[in-house]
């Protein structure tokens, strides 16, 4: 009795044996880095089992992660890779976790197919020393238009942009010079992206890869959401909000007039904000919508960007209204 209690103890102690199908390391711990340079990580996914395998789906937790996988299918003893590439220029400061959703299926003659999913996640605690401001782009308009984006690099000796490519023949990314920097700030430089007024209607993203003569942050990638609308689609007046708050003024807020150019009724599905704290209104009269957006005391505190989003059931789109404010003086 006393030798199968024993048995039985020192089994309860040994770690389970892998799935059929399963990844040699689930979670890839990074620890402290720094934001900027995309953060790469492959996972090695094993059968150890029987029949095929053949992974149907992955499903990344965001649209900052990209994959790349080396093979669906799989036979008894084989394995493959899948990276997942976050671009960190987009994420928050202080501790991150990224998760991706591997599903796959198990066929092996003689017995039922059978399904299943991996979770596989990155973590990592970021902190910043290089910024693109804002760190991505949102364009919405019926012909050309621009943003202005700003590198700055707190370091003592701060990279420089040399150049830059874009996903698409219908932008441009035009790279300035480098301002030298005023007493307590970092060096900043500019770099334009302008869309093309030939650019087809039509909802993509895209992305503006800025190269640099940093060994160590050799790229920073910009995601870019275009929504090119035809000239009868809606339009917001005004395009674009700027909030200068004054003296003693704490929060701001602006309204914004949705307009369907054909006099048809504008029916607003959802608005919302990309910076958690920016408060997002809507109200919609016949061929009029009004969006009212708020910045409170607590975000209006320091300076700030972000893009408010509004998403239309007539006519079927998008409108994206880029958000700045100056900061409250004191």
């Amino acid at each position: 009795m006393n030798t199968l209690i024993l048995l039985s103890a020192l089994a309860c102690g040994q770690p389970p044996a892998p799935a059929a199908f399963h990844a040699q390391t689930s979670l890839a711990a990074k620890g402290e880095l720094k934001a900027g340079p995309p953060l790469v990580h492959t996972f090695d996914l094993v059968h150890a089992g029987t029949g095929t395998v053949t992974i149907t789906k992955i499903e990344a937790g965001c649209g900052c992660l990209r994959q790349t996988l080396g093979t669906t299918a799989l036979q008894p003893g084989e394995k493959t890779t899948l990276a997942l590439e976050v671009n960190t220029l987009t994420q928050p400061d202080g501790p991150n976790r990224w998760q991706a959703t591997v599903a796959y299926r198990i066929e092996t003659p003689g017995a039922p197919v059978r399904s299943g999913e991996l979770l596989l996640q990155i973590t990592a605690t970021l902190s910043r020393e290089i910024a693109v401001t804002p760190p991505q782009v949102a364009f919405s308009t019926t012909g050309e238009a621009r943003h202005e984006l700003v590198v700055t690099d707190t370091r003592a000796k701060p990279l420089t942009v040399t150049k830059a490519a874009t996903s698409s023949p219908h932008l441009s990314a035009d790279v300035g010079p480098v301002t030298d920097a005023a007493p307590g700030r970092p060096r900043a430089q500019k770099v334009t992206i302008k869309l093309s007024a030939a650019a087809p209607a039509a909802h993509r993203d895209e992305i503006v890869v800025l190269y640099t003569d940093d060994a160590d942050c050799p790229e920073l990638r910009v995601p870019v959401r275009v929504l090119k609308r035809a000239a009868a689609a809606v339009t917001a007046e005004p395009a674009e909000v700027k909030l200068l708050l004054a003296a003693g003024q704490t929060e701001g807020s602006r309204n914004v007039l949705l307009r369907s150019a054909d006099g048809k009724a504008v029916s607003v599905a959802g608005a919302e904000s990309d910076m958690p704290g920016v408060q997002v209104k809507y109200a919609t009269s016949g061929p009029f919508a009004t969006v009212t957006i708020k910045v409170p005391e607590a975000v209006a505190a320091q300076p700030g960007r972000c893009t408010v989003r509004v998403r239309l059931d007539e006519p079927a789109s998008e409108v994206a209204i880029p958000v700045s404010w100056s900061g409250a003086k004191k």
